[in-house]
């Protein structure tokens, strides 16, 4: 950990892994350095072991967009936590909707409501048990996407935005055919919805059914034509933009995933037995770097089938791996056996287990994972 203070590096390490995640937050603003070194897995393994900090995913498994199981898996025990789940919330079945990496989770319950089909809104944090139901927002409007974020953790505060299909999903402006999507924003501190402006989308585009990436206070899907929508939460307006060059190029790369580089906006892209990431160093002028090329043939050597998921820190890489198990052209059933990995991307040779099991692939049954971090002991009251 290199830095311009006098103190010594090992000397900071020391300070800042025993400290708090809203203390290393500041100190990212300050110093450039601290920034870097903040995100490095040495210190990451560092301060969750100090702090007790839970941190991991959340797995979802949607079959017909219904949820069928939900797990907590554990990045810092690599396994799953059976004690993390939403059993304490009051309805049994609902669908993670948004996540934050201070381990707050929206979550609607759509099925056993007390008014039928009426959904409710709950936000809640699974490590304190705490939660709280939400005012609805246009509930008849059919829900496209959804994205969450914290602004303040004490006393906290967070805005969430939700994108929903109008009756008439398009329309000509200038001549030129647009899809639209409602936009509503709720702020915590005002405990309501707002509605802002409608968004206009290419014509036939739309926004990724992953989960949207938070970085540099901004909420980021990347499009069907491979441009990246963003939405501002503190300004409460969006943008589009191009990615460069090959980045641009649909099916241009295997694999193709949006995620978060030491707060940053980055981009992972897998090519047959290479993997590339590139890193958008300035959002105002939308310049990007690409970093070396990492090699994946050893990784490969071991787990033959495998895509990028999301980066544990800035050298740990979350990988799932699909392993064939069975096949009947009959009944067009598949049998997949996920596996969670992580792994260095100093050395990709290393793989680490995190998590594994059996999943039924039938019609459209897709799986969706919620990054989350939370630390036992500091509390974010839902008031």
């Amino acid at each position: 950990m290199e830095s311009s203070s006098t103190l010594p590096s090992d000397v900071l390490f020391e300070i800042f892994s025993r400290t708090s995640l809203k203390t290393i937050g500041r100190s990212r603003l300050v110093s450039k350095d601290l920034n870097l070194a903040t995100y490095e897995s040495s210190f990451v393994q560092a301060f969750r072991q100090r702090t007790k900090t839970i941190s991991g995913f959340f797995t979802q498994t949607l079959f017909s967009n219904k949820p069928t199981s939900q797990q907590f898996v554990s990045t810092t025990n690599l396994g799953t936590d059976s004690s993390l789940s939403l059993k304490f919330l009051p309805c049994r079945h609902v669908n993670i909707k948004a996540a934050t990496k201070q381990g707050i989770l929206l979550c609607v319950n759509e099925s056993d409501t007390r008014r039928r089909k009426i959904p409710e809104y709950y936000v809640c944090k699974p490590s304190t048990k705490e939660w709280h139901q939400i005012p609805n927002p246009r509930t008849r409007y059919y829900t496209e996407r959804v994205g969450m974020m914290v602004l303040r953790s004490e006393p906290l505060c967070y805005k969430i935005v939700r994108f929903s299909q109008p009756k008439s999903p398009c329309i000509k402006y200038k001549s030129i055919l647009y899809n639209v999507l409602h936009c509503e924003i709720f702020s915590s501190e005002k405990w309501a919805w707002k509605r802002l402006e409608d968004v206009l989308l290419p014509c036939s585009e739309f926004l990724s059914f992953e989960p949207a990436v938070s970085a540099c206070g901004a909420l980021n899907w990347i499009m069907s034509n491979n441009e990246i929508f963003t939405f501002f939460v503190d300004t409460e307006s969006s943008t589009m933009f191009d990615l460069p060059f090959p980045l641009c190029k649909k099916y241009y790369f295997k694999h193709m995933k949006l995620v978060e580089y030491s707060g940053r906006l980055a981009m992972l892209c897998i090519e047959d037995s290479s993997m590339q990431l590139w890193v958008l160093e300035d959002y105002d002028t939308k310049i990007w770097s690409k970093r070396p090329t990492i090699s994946l043939k050893a990784v490969q050597g071991v787990e033959s089938y495998t895509s990028p998921l999301s980066l544990d820190s800035s050298d740990i890489l979350v990988i799932t791996v699909y392993r064939w198990v069975a096949a009947s052209n009959q009944v067009f059933l598949v049998l997949w056996a996920e596996i969670l990995h992580l792994c260095s991307l100093q050395r990709p040779f290393d793989l680490f287990l995190a998590f594994g099991r059996l999943i039924c692939y039938w019609c459209l049954d897709c799986n969706v994972f919620f990054p989350g971090c939370t630390p036992f002991g500091e509390l974010f009251p839902l008031v």
